[in-house]
């Protein structure tokens, strides 16, 4: 009866440090959308901004190669930012739900979705950033003279690039390998082997009554 209540005692208290675990994991990956999609709403602004109040000036008419991909970078940044603000909150408002009213291994089951669905909303929030800044060079041929266009685009070619490999110097920085079920497996190991450590002493002890 000791070993049995041993047993549970420990397996209670070994589920109940994975649950926090995974709840600290939850509010992290809130945390991570919550601020990602706040930031992408700012960029979907900036885009319908650039569609409704852009107005081209009369010399500049003619330049319709330009003009196309102004408006069609304006509008994949708008799309991909929207994108990113819903994916953002369906998965905060859904994951959230589950985990705390769902049957049992529900919080397991939504870290795992937000985890990987998270390469999604990052892939767009990048997507959107760099469609707004293509807008941003082809605005600028398109309203500006020819040497403070050449200026800018240089300016904002710089800028962009700069962001795109801090950012990717940042992920290969922060990534490691990772492996899921790495704490699971280590839970069940220390169980098994108190389970294992507890039982030999008394089957030591049955030999010895028996004899």
């Amino acid at each position: 009866l000791m070993l049995a209540a041993d047993r549970l005692l420990l397996e209670s208290s070994l589920k109940q440090n994975a649950i926090q675990l995974k709840e600290k994991e939850l509010n992290l990956h809130n945390a991570n959308f919550g601020s990602l999609g706040t930031q992408a709403a700012v960029l979907a602004g900036f885009a319908v901004t650039a569609l409704i109040e852009f107005n081209m000036p009369a010399e500049h008419i003619g330049n319709k190669y330009v003009e196309f991909a102004y408006y069609v970078c304006v509008m994949i940044s708008l799309v991909t930012n929207l994108y990113c603000v819903a994916g953002s909150t369906f998965l905060s408002v859904c994951a959230t739900h589950m985990a705390l009213r769902g049957p049992d291994g529900s919080v397991e089951k939504a870290v795992e979705g937000m985890h990987e669905e998270r390469q999604t909303i990052f892939y767009s929030f990048g997507v959107g950033l760099a469609s707004l800044l293509a807008a941003m060079m082809c605005g600028a041929w398109l309203i500006m003279s020819a040497e403070a266009a050449l200026v800018s685009t240089i300016i904002v070619g710089y800028g962009g690039y700069r962001t795109y490999s801090f950012g990717k110097r940042t992920f290969r920085r922060f990534s490691f390998r990772e492996n899921r079920t790495e704490i699971d497996d280590f839970l069940v190991n220390i169980v098994s082997r108190f389970m294992a450590s507890r039982a030999s002493p008394s089957g030591e002890d049955d030999e010895k009554k028996q004899v």
